[in-house]
């Protein structure tokens, strides 16, 4: 699989979040500020998802960065909040100068790691609080992961979840995937390995072969990375994770790029700006698979059915991430741009896009 990313972007970005941010606070003899460490990590990250969501051979922007954030500077903002929030968390185990280890490391980290959710070494720390304790950031429970944050500001320490545990509201760990239809946590299958609904291939992979209708077993092989790369019929589909689809008539399928924004952009189609005046995507604006088979997204919200996230052939509407202290729907939508999550009020789906602030939680 072609999944690693290239390593020259790391320092561009970091270092243009960096000048941006200099004013916020300056490295001392104690060691790195909170802002510092915080812009110089948020570059990272705001990296690793465009590059490790961009097809091979292409320049431009990756898929997630307009898909979450609408653009570079939104992500970079939101990420920098994220990390605030967290050091100044209690209990945290983090520091600002692990979070510049953290940082550092990004330059060996692998789309590989970045799909399987595996951190790089310094950028998993644990914390002092116990199981049971009000959290809000995996960082600060000793167990290093908090339970329950899928639509809550607050969860609680908890050991790690295992294979078939529920992940209704609480994410799945490392080397799992969240199953949709029972929204239970399993096992991710590697190259070459059986698969089918519940065990389902690891990112860059896809499930060639499997037929439910006649419960026949697939086996998980590299999926097209690139556009133009012939997919379909024997031949596997096409990497999601790079924003590719397998698209085009019977016999002379190909993978293209989902569009985001306008198409026709120097990036082929991930152009937020001219989605609309506010850089994202207006409501209403039809998602999904059109009628001609072009696969549209949403730039900075997602795309909704009258049930919920249109998935597979759907052809549904943008709703645009609902603002900080906004109304939001969990299923339904709109979600909140990360790192808000929709806290529900306990009525149906419905809740409100809180940022996570760990001074906040307390235990249940």
């Amino acid at each position: 699989m072609s999944l690693m990313k290239i390593g020259p972007g790391l320092v561009a970005v970091g270092g243009l979040w960096s000048a941006l941010v200099a004013g916020c606070g300056s490295s001392g003899s104690s060691g790195p500020s909170i802002a510092q460490a915080c812009a110089d990590v948020a570059g990272q990250r705001c990296n690793e998802r465009s590059e490790c969501t961009l097809p091979d051979g292409t320049t431009g922007t990756g898929f997630s960065l307009p898909e979450n954030y609408g653009d570079l500077s939104t992500c970079l903002t939101r990420e920098t909040l994220n990390c605030t929030n967290g050091l100044m968390s209690p209990g945290t185990g983090n520091s600002p100068a692990k979070v510049e280890l953290c940082a550092a490391e990004f330059v060996s980290y692998t789309c590989q790691n970045y799909f399987d959710n595996q951190p790089p070494t310094d950028c998993a720390v644990t914390g002092s609080e116990a199981n049971g304790a009000g959290c809000a950031f995996n960082g600060q429970c000793g167990s290093g992961y908090c339970q329950g944050t899928k639509s809550s500001a607050c969860g609680t320490c908890a050991d790690a979840p295992a294979v078939g545990a529920d992940c209704t509201n609480s994410s799945c760990t490392t080397g799992q995937r969240c199953l949709t239809a029972t929204r239970q946590c399993a096992a991710v299958v590697s190259e070459n390995g059986a698969c089918d609904a519940t065990h389902p291939c690891d990112k860059g992979l896809v499930c060639f072969g499997n037929d439910t209708a006649t419960n026949t077993t697939g086996t998980c092989e590299t999926a097209g990375t690139r556009v133009g790369q012939a997919c379909g019929g024997t031949m596997p589909a096409c990497d999601g994770t790079l924003g590719l689809y397998c698209g085009g008539p019977a016999g002379a399928k190909t993978c293209m790029r989902v569009i985001y924004g306008a198409a026709g952009g120097p990036d082929g189609g991930a152009d937020a700006s001219a989605a609309s005046p506010d850089g994202g995507t207006g409501a209403g604006i039809p998602c999904g698979v059109l009628a001609d088979g072009t696969h549209v997204g949403c730039v900075a919200g997602g795309c909704y059915t009258a049930t919920g996230v249109a998935s597979g052939t759907d052809l549904g509407a943008c709703k645009p991430f609902a603002p900080d202290n906004g109304p939001c729907d969990y299923v339904l939508g709109p979600d909140c741009m990360l790192p808000a999550r929709c806290a529900g009020t306990g009525v149906g789906t419905a809740g409100t896009c809180m940022v996570p602030q760990g001074s906040k939680c307390t235990a249940p």
